[in-house]
């Protein structure tokens, strides 16, 4: 499972922190669910990551135009994070 770390500043700039593999190395935890309660954890509360769903992810990977990747990735932190703050 791929999960992307970020930030959104006060300005709106969406800073991207990391790219993770959530999955165990053994792969016990498939889904991530270790790895997302403990960026739960956080002080942020879980605001700052956002899980990229197989299909995206299938996009993301097919895609050699850096463009389309960006917008992929922004897409999605920006639905993750709007989400997040009306549920807040």
């Amino acid at each position: 499972m791929l999960v992307i770390e970020y930030d959104v500043l006060d300005s709106g700039l969406i800073e991207l922190v990391a790219l993770v593999n959530a999955t165990d190395h053994d792969e016990s935890d498939e889904d991530g669910r270790v790895w997302k309660a403990w960026r739960d954890g956080h002080p942020d509360g879980g605001f700052g990551y956002v899980a990229v769903p197989a299909d995206i992810l299938a996009e993301m990977e097919a895609t050699e135009d850096p463009e389309k990747l960006r917008g992929l990735v922004e897409e999605l932190i920006i639905r993750d994070h709007t989400a997040k703050v009306e549920r807040s």
